[in-house]
């Protein structure tokens, strides 16, 4: 896969002396469920095939840790489970994988294009009512596609794997006497024709804050989308988005 230099020398900008370190350590554990809705479809490059999909009540999972050390960016991983199936009719003859499906066949299909965020970034502004940060993700992609014919059983499969350098940025405005922060994240690359997006925002409330811990229960809205253009042979164009529901654990 070829990359555009941009993520990359953004990245590098980001790591230089003039990028303040955290001031205060901490680790942070979250988990949020989305009903997420999707849409698109995926096939050989110049053979893609729009697909119904059923929507999915989809998990996403993260750890991120912070800390004082001065230009050491903090960290933080994201498992993201993007998976969906349901069934087609073709509106034209589909070739994926060299297996022929007929047009006005029916297909079962199935998208698995989870991935793994591991992001390095800093905290530009942090105090009681705002905060900023901004870093580079590397998300890896490892799934699969596959379309199997209702009428013959006929069945093709093509797996997936990348590595995408991605731009990060976080923000948050505090309601102050309320409880209540209003937050918004992203990850964002563009490539070679190929874009992928992350996009989370929404409101935080605290439940619990003691000097051990404290727990806030987050909801609002999310969207991945990626637009695959030629990538281990494939095209995709597959978008997962709605409304979420979770926790964070801030320790």
């Amino acid at each position: 896969m070829k990359f555009s230099m941009k993520a990359w020398l953004c990245g590098a900008a980001l790591m230089s002396p003039l990028v303040w370190a955290d001031t205060v350590a901490g680790v942070y554990l979250n988990a949020d469920l989305m009903d997420a809705s999707v849409d698109g479809g995926f096939g050989q490059p110049g053979q893609q095939q729009d697909f119904s999909f059923a929507n999915k009540t989809l998990g996403s999972f993260a750890l991120k840790i912070e800390h004082p050390v001065p230009l050491m960016p903090n960290i933080r991983l994201q498992y993201n489970n993007l998976k969906s199936g349901g069934s087609t009719v073709l509106n034209r003859t589909f070739v994926f994988d060299g297996q022929q499906f007929d047009v006005a066949s029916t297909v079962m299909q199935d998208a698995d294009l989870s991935n793994l965020d591991a992001t390095f970034y800093y905290e530009l502004l942090d105090n009681e009512l705002f905060a900023f940060d901004l870093g580079v993700t590397a998300k890896y992609i490892d799934g699969e596609l596959s379309v199997v014919s209702l009428q013959n059983g006929q069945s093709a499969r093509q797996d997936i794997s990348a590595i995408v350098p991605m731009l990060y940025g976080y923000g948050s405005f505090g309601l102050l006497g309320t409880g209540v922060t209003l937050f918004a994240e992203a990850n964002y690359a563009s490539y070679d024709g190929s874009s992928l997006s992350d996009i989370k925002y929404g409101l935080s409330y605290e439940l619990v804050d003691v000097p051990a811990f404290d727990l806030q229960f987050q909801a609002g809205f999310k969207r991945s989308k990626l637009q695959l253009d030629d990538v281990d042979d494939l095209d995709a164009d597959l978008t997962f988005d709605g409304a979420f529901a979770g926790v964070q654990l801030h320790f």
